[in-house]
């Protein structure tokens, strides 16, 4: 089984580079730390970037997961052959675009390109918004599968996933002591539906809502509070076809404590929202419910 050490980045294609640079910057209030004619890269904490826009197709998406040694990725490489999927070995462009020591890639069973690298850059410059929207860290993903089955087990039998709670068929992907830092959701299409920046509380939630607003920044879901994780959530649209959210707060998992089965909820838009927020996302509707 391949150990996670943590979700690294995410990296998205988009036709109009300069409306993308803007969005992260002004509306999701990270911190452009680079910038050249293909790419622009975004910090959100500690790490030397969590988000790259790509100029390119906005179906180039990639998830990138860290982990731990050499070792790690060459056991990776044979777990995943074991597991049918094929891998790609990194090359120097790549190395640079990602700026890790070495990586490998391979597409997931739904649809979505996975990097595993080793050795991400840090930085040792304090993080410094570019709006005082309150972001904290990189704190997930949630994903379109068209194979969640196949999805879920590679998340819980080849990476070190456990699954916290399903609703219906999304199963929430626990990697740490959060309830959840990926969500995998059944869909026609693949991709990633949603990129989730951590924010400090309620308070910054909801300055963030109003400012939304007044910004014409189109909210799909929330501010609710989802009945499985506990989690205050916030998701708006982005440039393309990947939605933007913040979130706090939140159900943990102490490592040194028994641990809860993994509960079923129902698909229906209240199991998504225990606040019965307003949603324009069809993975949170169940058949014949409404968007």
């Amino acid at each position: 089984m391949i150990s996670i050490e943590q979700l690294r980045y995410v990296r998205l294609g988009t036709p109009d580079l300069d409306r993308a640079v803007d969005f992260a910057s002004r509306v999701v209030g990270l911190e452009l730390v680079g910038r050249d004619d293909d790419q622009a890269w975004f910090r959100s904490d500690y790490r030397d970037h969590t988000l790259v826009f790509m100029l390119g197709d906005e179906a180039d998406q990639t998830l990138g997961i860290e982990v731990r040694d050499e070792a790690s990725l060459e056991s990776a490489r044979a777990d995943l052959k074991a597991a049918g999927l094929a891998t790609m070995a990194g090359d120097e462009a790549g190395r640079k675009a990602r700026k890790v020591k070495d990586y490998i890639t391979f597409m997931s069973p739904g649809g979505l390109r996975i990097d595993l690298v080793l050795r991400p850059l840090h930085s040792g410059w304090r993080y410094f918004p570019a709006r005082d929207a309150g972001v904290t860290s990189f704190h997930g993903v949630a994903i379109r599968s068209t194979d969640i089955e196949g999805d879920e087990r590679l998340w819980t039998a080849v990476l070190s996933g456990r699954v916290s709670d399903w609703v219906g068929e999304a199963a929430y992907i626990r990697i740490d002591d959060r309830h959840h830092r990926v969500a995998l959701h059944p869909s026609t299409a693949r991709g990633l539906l949603e990129v989730q920046f951590e924010i400090e509380g309620l308070d910054q939630l909801m300055q963030n809502a109003y400012w939304l607003r007044s910004a014409q920044v189109k909210l799909l879901h929330g501010p609710g509070r989802q009945p499985t994780s506990g989690q205050i959530f916030l998701t708006f649209q982005g440039v393309d076809s990947v939605a933007f959210g913040y979130v706090a707060e939140g159900e943990r998992f102490p490592p040194d404590q028994p641990q809860r089965l993994p509960r079923q909820f129902a698909h229906a838009r209240s199991s998504f929202c225990a606040w019965s927020s307003e949603c324009a996302m069809i993975e949170y509707a169940a058949e014949g419910e409404p968007t």
